[in-house]
C-alpha cells in the first residue's frame, strides 16, 4: 500500500512526538503492508505548523537514513496537509508548502463543523491553476455528513477524496463512519490512507479487519485502486480519472 496522508515527522505538528516515535511508526506501518509513505505535516497559515520545505526535507532525510540503517522496506516522500486558505498557491510558489512529491496534487484539510466562506471559489481557483485538490477525510466534515449533494459538487469541480481507514472503526464517531460507508459504496473515494499520528493508533491492531471489511464492501480490485494504483499515479504526477455518481 501507498499511504498519502501521515504525520510521521516529529517536532512539526500533533503527530510523532520524537524521532524515536517516528521510527516506531515506520516499523509498524511497514508491518501492516505499507511500502511507500508521504509525510504530510499540517500547514496552517498563522499557526506554528509552518516549517518551510527545506526544513521539512532535512527532517525527511534523517528519517530516510533511519529507514536505511534499520533495513525497513519503505520509501518516503514529502507533502503537507494544508488547511484551506486563499494564500496557498502563493506559498507553494515560495517553497513554503509542499504538494505531494512535487506533483500538482495538494492534500487539503477543510473546517470540520462549518464550510468556509468562498470555499468552493478557492477550490475552483486551484483547479484553474492546474492543481488537483485532494480533500482529506471528508467523512469527518459535518456539512458533508448532512448534505451529500456537496460531495457531488466537489467531484464535478475536479476534486478528489481521501478517506481515513480508521473511520470504519468509528474512530471519529458514528456519523463519520456512516458517511465513510456511504462514500465507499458510492465509489466517491479515490484514496484511502492512515492519517496516522501516534504509535498506539488502533489501526495497527485492526488493519487486517479493516482491509477485510473494505474488500467485502467493494472488491480486491477497488481496494488496490484506492491504496496503491491511484496513490502511485499521484507520486508520478499522472492523471487520475474522476468518477462520480457511480455505484
Amino acid at each position: 500500500m501507498i499511504d498519502i496522508h501521515s504525520h510521521i515527522m516529529s517536532g512539526i505538528d500533533d503527530g510523532a512526538r520524537s524521532l524515536e516515535e517516528s521510527l516506531l511508526l515506520l516499523k509498524k506501518m511497514s508491518a501492516i503492508g505499507i511500502s511507500h509513505i508521504v509525510a504530510t505535516p499540517h500547514y496552517i497559515v498563522g499557526s506554528h505548523y509552518i516549517l518551510n520545505n527545506q526544513q521539512k526535507l532535512e527532517k525527511l532525510e534523517k528519517m530516510r537514513n533511519l529507514v536505511k540503517q534499520e533495513n525497513i522496506p519503505l520509501y518516503l516522500y514529502l507533502g503537507n496537509e494544508i488547511f484551506m486558505d486563499p494564500s496557498i498557491l502563493a506559498l507553494i510558489k515560495k517553497n513554503e508548502i509542499a504538494p505531494i512529491n512535487g506533483s500538482r496534487y495538494i492534500l487539503i484539510e477543510l473546517p470540520v463543523s462549518r464550510p468556509m466562506n468562498e470555499m468552493m471559489e478557492f477550490l475552483f481557483y486551484f483547479r484553474s491553476k492546474d492543481f488537483v485538490p485532494i480533500i482529506a477525510h471528508p467523512e469527518r466534515y459535518v456539512y458533508l455528513q448532512e448534505n451529500h449533494e456537496l460531495i457531488e459538487k466537489f467531484l464535478k469541480m475536479g476534486c478528489l477524496f481521501q478517506g481515513n481507514f480508521s473511520n470504519i472503526l468509528e474512530k471519529y464517531g458514528a456519523h463519520a463512519k456512516k458517511l465513510f460507508l456511504y462514500m465507499l459504496k458510492n465509489n466517491q473515494y479515490h484514496f484511502l490512507a492512515t492519517d496516522i499520528h501516534h504509535e498506539d493508533d488502533i489501526l495497527f491492531k485492526k488493519m487486517k479487519k479493516v482491509k477485510k471489511e473494505i474488500i467485502k464492501l467493494t472488491s480486491k480490485e477497488k481496494f488496490q485502486e484506492l491504496t496503491y494504483d491511484n496513490p502511485l499515479k499521484v507520486l508520478k504526477n499522472e492523471n487520475i480519472e474522476i468518477k462520480y455518481g457511480e455505484n
